[in-house]
């Protein structure tokens, strides 16, 4: 049966999770202040074992600029030194995959800024990802026949507004390894998937 290693650092929790075939082995979650990279190892080491994998699955974004490098880079050491295949699942795909079926569902990923990131799925089709502020979806939700709303973005960012919410019962990368098992065409490659570019203060320049 194939074990699968699914690693998630696009948020701002870290986690690792192992199954077998549709069955979870393992599973952890812990929140890093600092020195996100640096942790990563012995998290996956505690999930791990001495366990054998056949594949690794990693999350490649929307979400922390820093964590989606941070997990990546990782992903593809361990592909390299273990010799196991690496994929990518989007945060996007990972959430919707996690609930039961609906007509309309529009996915939240925590942008931490005056946004969120948002992909709707039309009966199971993704639309173009975008950015929304708590405005564009007010008014999405005024709509006669508003989307049902899922995801780590909805709260506190919406709080106050009245919606239709779906909950998993997943987190992290135990929704990738669901997708997964799921569906495996919902697998891409292990490349980052950001929505705008990074936020990034360069250095003021040395005097001369």
């Amino acid at each position: 049966m194939v074990k699968v290693l699914s690693i998630d650092t696009a948020g701002w929790d870290y986690s690792v999770a192992l199954w077998e075939k549709d069955r979870e082995l393992s599973f952890k979650e812990k929140s890093f202040e600092r020195d996100q990279a640096a942790h990563l190892p012995q998290l996956v080491k505690e999930v791990m074992g001495q366990q054998k994998i056949d594949q690794i699955l990693v999350n490649v974004g929307p979400g922390s600029f820093t964590g989606i490098r941070v997990g990546i880079a990782f992903a593809k050491g361990l592909s390299i030194g273990w010799n196991v295949p690496l994929k990518g699942i989007d945060s996007f795909i990972a959430t919707y995959a996690s609930i039961e079926p609906a007509e309309d569902v529009l996915v939240l990923i925590e942008a931490r800024r005056v946004d969120v990131f948002a992909r709707r799925f039309l009966r199971g089709i993704p639309q173009e990802p975008q950015s929304l502020t708590r405005k564009d979806l007010e008014k999405i939700l005024g709509s006669p026949n508003p989307p049902l709303l899922t995801g780590n973005g909805l709260h506190p960012f919406l709080d106050g507004v009245i919606f239709k919410e779906a909950a998993s019962s997943w987190r992290g990368a135990q929704k990738l390894a669901n997708a997964f098992f799921m569906n495996s065409a919902f697998v891409s490659p292990p490349l980052p998937f950001y929505i705008r570019e990074a936020d990034v203060t360069y250095a003021a320049p040395p005097c001369t």
